[in-house]
């Protein structure tokens, strides 16, 4: 147990000197005052002081020593501030490195569209819009042109419609439309179609129905022109495969050539009419996306429309539910006449190769046939004495029988293989 020793240091500023063990501070620290700035230490030099171990050094010095004020003590936090990793050798602080841009905040272009026809282009954050028209930025994905995996939908929310459908990707309010990628060449020539759409007056429908309605018109068009682009194609390529006097030669060749990207095209596009289809069943099937898309009539009252109140939108999205199903039907036709022309030219081409295999199976027996019968020359070429050297029909007699061993080879191993159902 350690002796307390009364200090004869006088008190500081109204507190009284506390007593000091003896053993109470480690051998280590010296009762000197602490430099401000210490030399690096060299190999020889001794460990560095504890953390904390500064601190009290000063306050034990200042305890010790008469009348030395609190400076002491208070400098040391101020060294090794100023000593911190954070500060550079000239003391000013590094920059931080620059992060990328979340995507959230990447603007979209896009063109607004007003009832009026007023034409704008934008740049929008899709936070703002989101914050705006109360959306999740989940439902503002199937708009934005970066994610070109979206399948297409239609969203039905309280304040908006959000639509994705092959290349259009647009937004409805009830006072606005906004349409993204207007950089596309197939929105660029949807917008003047929509504008006109928009500012008849004469159409029964509500503002965000008639821009609903003329997407809808102008992705059935697209779908239908290209399935017309594509159907003389195929129907040229499977006529030159079908012909019987072309067949095996360059022409099925050409048209297997010309085939292939027309088949990849139409999967393609049958892919993408058959997601199509499958937004306006979802649709269809849901009575309160159906209701809610009735954007004008909410802003009007400020009441919520009844699920069974759907009549308008339900018949124009099955009227072009039609359309799809139609356009579907013309791509499985041409896609099964591909397959059709396909397994018959396969067929074809599989009966020909049996006719070569036929014809190979015959040369085969007809060298089988011939060696058979060149034994007999091998026999008498030997330099050996028969006593037929010298007989006048020896050698019409040895040539007879060579050829009939030669037919009797052949036709007998042929008969063993149409007994055996090898050969026909």
């Amino acid at each position: 147990m350690s002796t307390p020793v009364a200090s004869d240091a006088p008190t500081t500023a109204g507190f009284p000197s506390l007593p000091l063990h003896r053993r109470s501070l480690p051998a280590a620290i010296r009762l000197t005052s602490i430099p401000t700035e210490r030399p690096p230490p060299s190999r020889r030099s001794k460990a560095p002081l504890p953390p904390g171990s500064g601190s009290l050094a000063a306050a034990s010095d200042a305890a010790s020593t008469p009348g030395s004020s609190s400076t002491t003590a208070t400098a040391t936090p101020s060294s090794t501030t100023s000593r911190s990793p954070s500060s550079g050798g000239n003391g000013s602080a590094p920059s931080p490195p620059r992060r990328p841009e979340p995507p959230a905040t990447i603007p979209l272009a896009a063109l607004e569209i007003l009832p009026d026809g007023t034409v704008s282009a934008r740049h929008v954050q899709k936070a703002d819009v989101a914050l705006e028209l109360s959306l999740n930025l989940r439902d503002l994905r199937v708009v934005d042109p970066t994610f070109r995996n979206e399948s297409p939908v239609i969203l039905a929310r309280p304040t908006a419609l959000v639509i994705h459908l092959v290349h259009v990707r647009v937004l409805v309010t009830a006072s606005r439309v906004l349409l993204f990628d207007p950089h596309n060449p197939a929105v660029a020539a949807l917008t003047p179609r929509l504008r006109a759409r928009l500012l008849d007056a004469a159409h029964p429908l509500p503002f965000e129905m008639r821009a609903l309605e003329a997407v809808l018109v102008d992705v059935c068009s697209g779908i239908r022109e290209e399935v017309a682009r594509l159907k003389p194609k195929v129907h040229a390529a499977l006529q030159v495969m079908s012909k019987e006097g072309k067949f095996g030669g360059r022409g099925v060749t050409d048209g297997l050539d010309a085939l292939l990207p027309l088949e990849m095209a139409l999967n393609e596009l049958a892919g993408s009419v058959g997601m199509v289809r499958t937004a306006l069943n979802e649709v269809l099937m849901s009575d309160e996306d159906m209701s809610d898309m009735y954007l004008s009539w909410k802003a009007a009252t400020g009441k919520e429309r009844s699920v069974d109140q759907h009549d308008e939108i339900e018949m124009m999205v099955e009227g072009y539910l039609k359309q799809v199903d139609a356009v579907v039907y013309d791509l499985g036709r041409l896609l099964r006449a591909v397959k059709t022309t396909e397994n018959v030219t396969q067929i074809r081409l599989d009966a020909s190769r049996n006719r070569i295999l036929r014809l190979e199976v015959f040369l085969n027996l007809g060298a089988v046939s011939v060696g058979s019968a060149a034994c007999f020359a091998g026999l008498f070429g030997m330099n050996l004495l028969s006593g037929l050297e010298e007989d006048p029909y020896a050698f019409w007699v040895v040539s007879a029988a060579s050829a009939g061993v030669a037919v009797a080879v052949f036709r007998s191993v042929l008969l063993y293989l149409r007994w055996k159902r090898i050969f026909s």
